[in-house]
Parts: structure tokens; C-alpha cells; sequence
């Protein structure tokens, strides 16, 4: 099984302590390797600042919706899991959680028309955790902290209209409350063993889907 894992900074695995890189053994993608069938492939592509669908200011093209599409083209996916839309809650983008789930639509939409006519990969959507506005992060996520717990119903119906699995992050994980963003290995330990238990489901393995939606 090869699983695309495609997010941002909390799937690069950015620690809430120093603003490094967490080891291999301590961040999800990682650690749902290990959890895996020998021979099975994960691809870790978490970029710090990548949104849904829009490009950050400052931070140059950080797109999902653009970057995504190299990896459909160069990989032959048995699954992608996406966990997307915390850098959509920044003040900057002012978007509410209804625009910030139709990002997620959006997304979803081009893989399944990537996919037209051939094996739709299980897909697995993780809704953003909770938000914290402290510290460093206490103006650029001004008001997220209650955008946040409002995006996982949202992102729960836009699983459901794509046919994908769907895990609740806001309610599993909760950040570092002294940094309000980045998980600490305890809640990329949850997260991979929570997504291990979704793989190994092979219900909803879906083959040829397509979805219509404005």
C-alpha cells in the first residue's frame, strides 16, 4: 500500500517546544509507517504554511490545491491522507469555516477528477485540532480558536459527500497549550495510531467514484 499523507506543519511535524523538526519516531507519518504492513510506503509532504486552496502573502506559493498534483501524477497511491486548513484560519485570509470547508470541497473534488476512470485511492480527511491564541500565534490566529472547533462538523459533511473516511482531530489532539498550534509526540502517536485503525478498514475502498458538486 503506498499512502500519500499531504498537510502542513503539523504533518511535517513542527515542534510547539523549539520550532524544529521532530524525529522520525516522534511525528505521525512516521509513526504510521512503522504501524504498517512491511513493504507499505508512506510519503511524508507536510510544508509549514500550506493552506487549502489560496497562497499565503509572505510566505510565497504555499497552495495545496497546486502542489497536490505532482504527487497524484508522480506516485501510484493506495491512499491519501489529507490534513489541511489550520493556515486557513489565519487572520489574514478572514475567511469563515463555511469558505475554509468548501476549500477542502474544492480540493477533494480535483483528486476525484484526477482520478476519472481509474481506481479512486481511499481517501482520509483530518479535520484541523483546536487552536490556542497565545504567544507568538495569539494575532496571526486572531479568532480562530473559535473557527477551529466550528470547522470539524463542516469538514465531516464534506467527508461524507466525497465517500472518505473522517477523523476528528479537534476532539482527539488538543496542541501545546504554551504555543496554541504544533502537536507534541503524544498526539502524533494518537493520530497514527487512529489512522492505522482507518487503513486497515477496508471499508469504503473506493473504485471509481466521481462527485459532482458546485
Amino acid at each position: 500500500m503506498n499512502i500519500l499523507c499531504f498537510g502542513d506543519s503539523n504533518t511535517f511535524g513542527i515542534s510547539p517546544v523549539d520550532g524544529k523538526r521532530l524525529a522520525e519516531g516522534e511525528r505521525w507519518p512516521t509513526l504510521l509507517k512503522q504501524l504498517m504492513r512491511e513493504g507499505d510506503e508512506v510519503i511524508e509532504a507536510g510544508q509549514p504554511n500550506r493552506t487549502l486552496v489560496n497562497n499565503p502573502p509572505f510566505n510565497g506559493d504555499k497552495s495545496g490545491l497546486k502542489y497536490l498534483k505532482p504527487y497524484l501524477e508522480e506516485n501510484q497511491l493506495d491512499a491519501i491522507i489529507i490534513q489541511l486548513g489550520t493556515n486557513d484560519l489565519k487572520t489574514r485570509f478572514n475567511l469563515t469555516p463555511e469558505q475554509i470547508a468548501q476549500g477542502l470541497n474544492k480540493l477533494l473534488l480535483e483528486i476525484t477528477h484526477f482520478y476519472t476512470n481509474i481506481r479512486l485511492p481511499k481517501r482520509i480527511v483530518i479535520s484541523p485540532s483546536k487552536v490556542y491564541e497565545v504567544s507568538q500565534y495569539q494575532r496571526i490566529y486572531a479568532g480562530a480558536e473559535i473557527k477551529s472547533q466550528q470547522l470539524a462538523p463542516r469538514y465531516a459533511e464534506i467527508a461524507k459527500l466525497h465517500q472518505c473516511h473522517f477523523l476528528d482531530a479537534y476532539s482527539l489532539v488538543n496542541p501545546c497549550p504554551n504555543e496554541g498550534i504544533h502537536l507534541a509526540p503524544a498526539s502524533h502517536n494518537l493520530l497514527a495510531e487512529h489512522l492505522d485503525s482507518l487503513l486497515r478498514n477496508e471499508e469504503g475502498f473506493l473504485v471509481n467514484c466521481s462527485v459532482d458538486v458546485d
